[in-house]
């Protein structure tokens, strides 16, 4: 448990204890005042009952020394001059020299009747309630020493304290266990953050054991995005490398032959055209490059949107026969060179909402690939056949592509749909592959909300089988 950890957690139940403690001063303040103000009342309707007492005693005729009151309460008679005419306690040091100016004896002769409460003179520290009543001609005051008495419901319970006691320190065991859950995730968060700080972390987070909640939901989906950006981030360098790579491959064709072209005097016309010519298909083969990048690029910034953009790429109605046409008017001459047949069985009223740019690299990759890769002499086939999603109101059109040429190794069907991978590296690059048809080929398919694969073809040769969504063109 790291001291971070710990100061958090001895940090809440120091809360906790402030808390609690003023939750009790307050409610200690609260019954002493309940309390206090119940004896007042209690003790006032004691002394207005001594009141009446005296009051009966004397209309019978009794001499004022033969009147006890109970519980320890004396009173006093005063007239109305403000003399005082008998007090129980002739030696009584809380009667103040001008009676009249005590608060109850000034209220009794102004409304018939008024009580006061007030520490004594002679006594320190200790208070005495008085009341008083006007009664004919004179005024009855009684008194007595007034101590805080606890509610009856309190004086019947022994337990009442006991309990509020339990309650405590029950709230105080429900506070640390509640901590203890809350810290889990706290000590899974620093987990978390110093695996983020170190350098090849991925099995560390992926070994961080997050909590069935929230906070556990949180955590997973914080460790995952993290795993994403680093991956992104090693691929993105891993693509600049590579971008720069093949890149490097042309541009050092065209000026090592341009260099030829001016360093050499008595080069003849047919020479230079030769070297010339050279040249511009390195540049041919990079600006195919770029196109590729630019390409997927393209795709990846659709695929962060969460849907296919017409700001990046217009949808609209495309023919996939049409689009197939415009392919082998474009390319005819290479599978016209390579002895390779294209036999495509697609309706001509095939259609599909979707990009004709997308569609036309896609097709056009494989075809490529298959020329590049397969050999001389080849056959390719495609069909196709449309197909309606059930309960979604929109149809697929499902397709299969093959190819009669040299195939690729079953290990590596994984991996063609990489960028830049290829599987046999001198011969792709005396071929000029970029390693990126595959790769537009399988984010194009992505892009229509379908899925492709790779096989193998029984008796040599590759199958692709892949599936194109009819896309809304508010999309």
């Amino acid at each position: 448990m790291s001291r971070l950890k710990l100061k958090y957690r001895y940090r809440l139940v120091i809360y906790l204890l402030i808390l609690l403690t003023l939750l009790a001063l307050f409610f200690l303040l609260y019954v002493s005042r309940q309390s206090r103000g119940y004896s007042i009342s209690a003790l006032q309707t004691e002394l207005s009952d001594a009141v009446k007492q005296v009051e009966d005693s004397l209309s019978h005729r009794k001499r004022p020394e033969s009147i006890i009151l109970e519980g320890g309460m004396g009173f006093t008679l005063i007239d109305t001059l403000g003399e005082v005419v008998y007090d129980s306690r002739q030696n009584d040091i809380s009667i103040p020299d001008n009676v009249l100016n005590a608060t109850e004896v000034a209220n009794a002769l102004a409304s018939g009747e008024g009580s006061a409460l007030r520490s004594s003179v002679g006594e320190p520290g200790t208070e005495y309630l008085y009341f008083a009543r006007k009664s004919g001609d004179k005024i009855i005051r009684s008194y007595s020493k007034f101590e805080i008495s606890r509610p009856a419901q309190v004086e019947k319970d022994n337990n009442y304290f006991i309990l509020i006691a339990i309650l405590l320190f029950a709230l105080i065991a429900a506070f640390v266990y509640v901590l203890r859950r809350l810290s889990k995730p706290i000590s899974t968060y620093s987990e978390l953050v110093g695996a983020i700080k170190e350098k090849d972390n991925a099995n560390r987070l992926a070994e961080i054991k997050f909590g069935n909640d929230e906070l556990g939901d949180m955590g997973k989906e914080i460790a995952s995005t993290f795993s994403q950006l680093e991956q992104a981030k090693k691929y993105k360098q891993q693509l600049s490398h590579n971008i720069a790579h093949e890149l490097k491959t042309p541009l050092t064709g065209v000026k090592a032959y341009l260099e030829t072209i001016m360093n050499t005097e008595d080069m003849t016309p047919e020479q230079m055209r030769k070297f010339v010519g050279k040249a511009y298909s390195q540049t041919l083969r990079l600006a195919d490059l770029v196109g590729e990048v630019s390409t997927l690029n393209k795709l990846d910034e659709s695929s962060e949107l969460g849907k296919p953009s017409e700001a990046l790429y217009k949808i609209g109605e495309v023919n996939i026969k049409s689009c197939l046409d415009d392919i082998l008017e474009e390319i005819g001459y290479k599978l016209e060179k390579n002895n390779v047949t294209f036999t495509p069985r697609v309706s001509s009223r095939l259609k599909i909402n979707g990009c004709y740019n997308l569609i036309y690299s896609l097709f056009k990759n494989l075809i490529d690939n298959s020329i590049e890769h397969g050999g001389q002499g080849i056959q390719i086939s495609l069909d196709a056949g449309i197909e309606q999603v059930s309960g979604e109101g929109r149809y697929k059109i499902n397709f299969t592509y093959t190819d009669t040429g040299k195939g690729v190794p079953a290990e590596a069907l994984d991996r063609i749909f990489e960028r830049f991978y290829r599987v046999e590296e001198g011969r792709t690059r005396r071929t000029g592959g970029s390693g990126l048809g595959l790769s537009i080929v399988k984010n194009a398919v992505l892009f229509h909300k379908g899925t492709i694969t790779a096989s193998e073809r029984e008796g040599g040769g590759i199958i692709f089988k892949f599936s194109l969504y009819s896309l809304d063109r508010e999309a």
